[in-house]
């Protein structure tokens, strides 16, 4: 049951997905004005799901609430079953697993098949872990029907049946001996030889197909039922080439799955990616690759879009999204058709190059042993841009420098035991991180360490068995062990948290463990123990929770409002022991202060706030509070003085003053604890000078602030407030301390905290913003510079400042706006500095010219030209090399992958003009070319 409120009271509307509940009627809603109840009859597994419960009374926005549901039950039936790929006497099958898994893992699945001419079902595997299953040893002859069934906890779950029988067939093989019989002006006749193997089927037919020498793409010349053809209609004196393909029931040959696709470069939002052609091409050429994506966790495939076919074992696929995760297949296509596909990729992340860890921070011994050394560090500041996957611990002799490697394998975990040293001996370790680009710096520690045994804090041992909550009825025992370890043995202690031990706690500790035992207990009994083990080297705490289940404790303490003449609303915490159980309602008494009977008022209050009515006016009343739960009433909280209507209110709380100008006060405070018996309906504010005996009015207000203007600088005053209700005011609460009245002067200051490191990058062309806040009294004069310059606002530069921030925008950032930007703060409280240093990273810029030429002959020449002057932030990777012969306009490359600042360009046309240009290239982009002079391509002159 679900209760709610709303004045009218709302309409209720159950829903699954996009189905409304009510309109069901296998599904029972009772409904009141302040609940609601869904049942649900004889559930099953399709009864699984989110259900949303809206409630709406035209008064405000509807709200909505949910319950996830989930039914036990054994899974639905598989999704998807196909046919991935068919052969001579074996079939793959693959699937997806089941939309409801019956509320508990799927742990197994059940492949079983059935020849077509029988009803009979065979199984093939009862232990298949994978959505994907090889079988083999079939029959090439026989028809097969095959169905997966999932396997939970509970059981088997409905079956997934394909729905075409299919035989363990294959293509048939390449034809024999195809040649040209004969030919006229027009017509060629072709004969052949059937193939070796028929790929289990008979040979229905044979399909040929023609083409001119000098063109690509093969056309249809016909079919024919036996081993001859003839050819018409051919252009005389052409050349021409023509193939033959053997068909049975499975068809023409397929080629076989390329190899998985491998990924070459990857950048923010492209991948590059190579596989291996399939191992048989089907005996036809490879006309194109097909090649698929599909996103992390999604179960569509979808087709890389390309201008052309793909016709290459490698491919550049863009326009992927920073960040996101792929994985990839490939198909290849030949005249007979598409083959199947190429194993999955294994998930690829679009993200910029990446590079080696940095060093790990701070390896420090926590443990050392006459034969061992336990050492931990930190996880690296910089993991280069992937995931780190595991540590290298290095170590040597204190007096050597030949490191050597502990780990066979990288370690996991950021902590480590190195055994099987030396005892007594000095070692030095040092550790490094581990990524996908390699392996990084080495963290070493400060000292040499000495194989030693030494003293141990303690330690709190915890095996599988391990419980930290107990839960016991009341009456029962509570047995809490643990065990422990340290070097010299702990002394133990159990205490209880906001309580002491019950007497009847009997405590038994060894050298080893403790055990806490408690009998008998009771609602009292429950709440944390804290077990604390300390010896010389420290200390270790462990808390268990005990939970009893008993009747409640007694409610928080009881506080009313509202008093009338003839009614009150009280109000009170929920119990802080609730017994282990869900407080179902509490128990609302009364009593008049002069009598000794209570008088229930309300005995089934679900709310922790009740309004008692029709009381006698002016007769003060004790009231008194239980918690009810399954078990029963628990103890009362009771009022420990009566209450009577409509008196003056309680003073307020704690007067505070909370800021000062030099003319103002502004004062703070809190409501009284009584209102009297009747809604407060303001405050009165009243001041006098310090050592005047005279109070004056300083306002009046409704709210729990007020700012007093109009004071005398430099002058000290005290301040007192008074609330009033309808019988009057009520005592007055007077400020802690006088205060004198001035401008306060706070020196500046600036919170760089979210500015990590001080330090942004940013791609040269993108915007970056400098933004920090401030603080200041007065507030301070904002100045900003670029290392020496100061900035003002332009096209480029905006700054933008308020009393509590500063802000300093560029768009279209360049190279030169790298550097130290200096914010000054000013006020008369005194002057601060604070630096940020922007680094704008890019591609570079052009090679430093001219390129010199030398070594110049009828074949090849030498160019030389320095680095550029600017690397745009990164190291440049390579050179790009073009040439161009004169009289043209089209630049040829000569090589993109030049390393150094010099090349030598060979293949030249003899007496041939040129001239050349060249790049750079970082991981950011390419430079603008630089071009040289022309050169002809001749021996030295008398050579």
């Amino acid at each position: 049951m679900i209760p709610f409120k709303g004045r009218p009271p709302p309409t209720v509307t159950w829903r699954k997905g996009d189905k409304n509940l009510g309109s069901d009627e296998r599904y029972i809603i009772q409904n009141t004005e302040s609940s609601t109840l869904l049942i649900i009859p004889q559930v099953t597994r399709n009864d699984t799901g989110k259900y949303v419960l809206t409630i709406e009374n035209g008064v405000g926005e509807a709200k909505s609430s949910f319950v996830n549901v989930k039914v036990l039950d054994t899974p639905s039936a598989c999704q998807k079953l196909q046919l991935k790929h068919v052969s001579r006497g074996t079939v793959t099958l693959v699937w997806e697993p089941p939309l409801i898994n019956g509320g508990s893992e799927i742990t197994n699945y059940v492949v079983e098949k059935r020849d077509a001419t029988k009803r009979a079902w065979s199984t093939v595997t009862t232990k298949c872990s994978h959505t994907t299953i090889k079988l083999t040893n079939l029959s090439e002859k026989t028809a097969f029907f095959f169905r997966v069934l999932a396997e939970n906890e509970i059981g088997l779950g409905e079956p997934c049946e394909t729905t075409e029988p299919v035989k363990a067939a294959d293509v048939p093989g390449p034809v024999k001996d195809l040649a040209m019989k004969d030919s006229t002006k027009s017509s060629v006749k072709l004969q052949w030889s059937k193939p070796d193997y028929d790929g289990g089927s008979i040979i229905s037919d044979y399909v040929i197909e023609k083409k001119l020498q000098e063109e690509k793409e093969w056309t249809y010349a016909g079919t024919s039922k036996s081993c001859e053809f003839v050819a018409e209609k051919l252009k005389e004196l052409s050349v021409m080439e023509f193939r033959v393909f053997a068909k049975n029931e499975k068809g023409m040959t397929l080629p076989d799955a390329p190899g998985a696709p491998e990924p070459t470069n990857v950048t923010g939002d492209s991948i590059t990616l190579t596989w291996a052609r399939p191992e048989s091409d089907g005996g036809s050429e490879i006309n194109e690759y097909i090649l698929e994506r599909r996103e992390k966790k999604s179960m569509r495939w979808v087709k890389v879009s390309s201008k052309r076919p793909i016709t290459e074992n490698r491919y550049r696929v863009t326009g992927l999204i920073e960040g996101n995760e792929y994985e990839f297949h490939v198909m290849a296509e030949n005249a007979a058709g598409v083959g199947p596909p190429s194993d999955v990729s294994k998930l690829i992340k679009c993200r910029e190059p990446v590079s080696p860890p940095s060093a790990p921070n701070v390896v420090k011994v926590t443990d050392t042993s006459k034969t061992s050394v336990s050492l931990e560090w930190t996880k690296p500041v910089f993991d280069g841009g992937m995931e780190i996957i595991g540590y290298i611990i290095e170590m040597c002799k204190a007096d050597l420098e030949a490191w050597q490697k502990v780990n066979a394998e990288t370690v996991i975990a950021t902590k480590y035991t190195v055994v099987d040293l030396e005892a007594g001996e000095h070692y030095k370790f040092r550790v490094s991180a581990v990524n996908g680009a390699g392996r990084g710096e080495s963290c070493e520690i400060p000292a040499s360490v000495q194989t030693v045994d030494r003293l141990s804090a303690p330690e709190i041992d915890i095996d599988a068995n391990f419980k930290q909550t107990h839960i016991v009825r009341a009456g029962a025992s509570i047995r809490l062990f643990i065990a422990f370890s340290g070097r010299p043995v702990p002394t133990a202690v159990w205490s209880k948290a906001d309580a002491n031990l019950s007497l009847r706690a009997d405590i038994q500790t060894t050298d080893s463990f403790s055990t806490l035992t408690v009998e008998e207990c009771n609602r009292n009994d429950a709440g944390k123990y804290v077990f604390t083990v300390e010896n010389n080297s420290g200390s270790k705490s462990i808390t268990f929770t005990v939970k009893v289940l008993d009747t409640p404790g007694p409610p928080g303490p009881i506080t009313f409002k509202d008093v009338t003449r003839t009614s009150i609303t009280l109000m009170w915490d929920a119990p802080v022991l609730d017994g282990g159980s869900r407080i179902h309602h509490y128990v609302v008494e009364k009593r008049e202060a002069s009598r000794r009977s209570w008088q229930v008022v309300s005995s089934k209050c679900t709310r922790q706030i009740f309004k008692v009515t029709d009381l006698a006016e002016g007769m003060p009343y004790y009231y008194r509070v239980s918690a009810e739960n399954e078990y029963g009433v628990g103890e009362p909280c009771e009022l420990t003085e009566p209450v009577v209507a409509t008196e003056e209110p309680a003073p307020p709380k704690r007067l505070d003053i909370v800021d000062t100008t030099k003319s103002s006060v502004v004062l703070a405070w809190l409501k009284p604890d009584h209102d009297g018996g009747s809604r407060i309906t303001g405050y009165l504010l009243e001041m006098k000078q310090k050592g005047s005996d005279s109070w004056t009015v300083a306002g009046q207000t409704k709210q729990l602030t007020f700012t007093v203007e109009g004071l005398v600088e430099n002058t000290e005053y005290e301040f007192r407030v008074k609330a009033r209700n309808n019988a009057g005011y009520s005592e007055p609460r007077e400020a802690f301390s006088s205060v004198i009245v001035k401008e306060p002067q706070i020196e500046p200051t600036a919170d760089l905290s979210d500015i990590s490191r001080q330090l942004i990058t940013c791609k040269a062309g993108s915007t970056f913003t400098i933004d920090i806040p401030i603080s200041g009294r007065p507030a301070p004069k904002v100045t900003w510079k670029l290392e020496e310059m100061r900035l003002k606002e332009t096209e480029r530069v905006t700054i933008k400042t308020t009393k509590d921030r500063t802000t300093l925008t560029v768009k279209d950032s360049m190279r030169g706006d790298s550097g130290k930007y200096y914010l000054t703060l000013e006020n008369t409280a005194g002057v601060k500095t604070f630096t940020v240093t922007v680094v704008v990273i890019g591609r570079p810029g052009p090679v430093t010219g001219p390129i010199e030429i030398s070594s110049v002959s009828a074949e090849s020449c030498v160019l030389t030209w320095k680095e550029p002057e600017d690397d745009g932030g990164s190291d440049i990777t390579n050179y790009i090399v073009e040439k161009r012969e004169s009289g043209t306009t089209a630049w040829q490359l000569v090589n993109s992958s030049v390393k150094r600042t010099q090349i030598k360009v060979s293949h030249l046309t003899k007496y041939q003009e040129y001239s050349f240009r060249v790049s750079s290239e970082n991981r950011f982009g390419v430079s603008k070319p630089v071009e040289s002079k022309t050169v002809v391509a001749e021996h030295p002159f008398g050579k």
